[in-house]
C-alpha cells in the first residue's frame, strides 16, 4: 500500500494546519473525499462548518497518472470544491506534480532583487 500524504522526517502527515489554514494532502481524490468528510464532521462537533468559497483542493500525483480523468470540481456532501494545479502555504508554493522548481525560481527571482536593491549599501 502507498502511503498518502507527505512525509517530513520521519512522519507521514496528511494534515498541515496554521491558524485557520488547513492543508489536505492525499493520492488522489477518493482519499480527499475520505479526509474531507472526517474533518467536516470534527469541525461540526466544534460548532464550525467549511467554508466552500475559500476551499480548493489538489490531488498531488505521479506524473501523467490520472491527468486525463482530472475533474474541475469535487462534490462532497452540499459542497463543491474547485480543483487547482498549485498553491501557496506558509509561503511554499506546492504543485500537484510535487515539483518544486517554480516554488524556487521564484525564491531565487526575489533574492535577486533584494540583492540588487541593496547593491549599493553592499559596496
Amino acid at each position: 500500500m502507498v502511503p498518502s500524504g507527505i512525509k517530513i522526517g520521519k512522519e507521514q502527515l496528511n494534515v498541515l494546519t496554521h491558524a485557520a489554514d488547513i492543508a489536505l494532502i492525499e493520492k488522489n481524490e477518493i482519499e480527499i473525499r475520505k479526509l474531507f468528510v472526517e474533518m467536516e464532521n470534527i469541525a461540526r462537533k466544534f460548532g464550525q462548518q467549511i467554508n466552500q468559497e475559500n476551499t480548493k483542493y489538489m490531488a498531488v500525483e505521479r506524473k501523467n497518472s490520472l491527468k486525463k480523468n482530472k475533474i474541475g470540481h469535487l462534490k462532497i456532501k452540499n459542497y463543491k470544491f474547485e480543483r487547482v494545479e498549485n498553491f501557496k502555504y506558509l509561503g511554499v508554493t506546492l504543485n500537484e506534480d510535487n515539483n518544486n522548481q517554480t516554488d524556487l525560481q521564484e525564491r531565487i527571482k526575489n533574492a535577486n532583487k533584494i540583492i540588487l536593491y541593496y547593491k549599493n549599501f553592499l559596496k
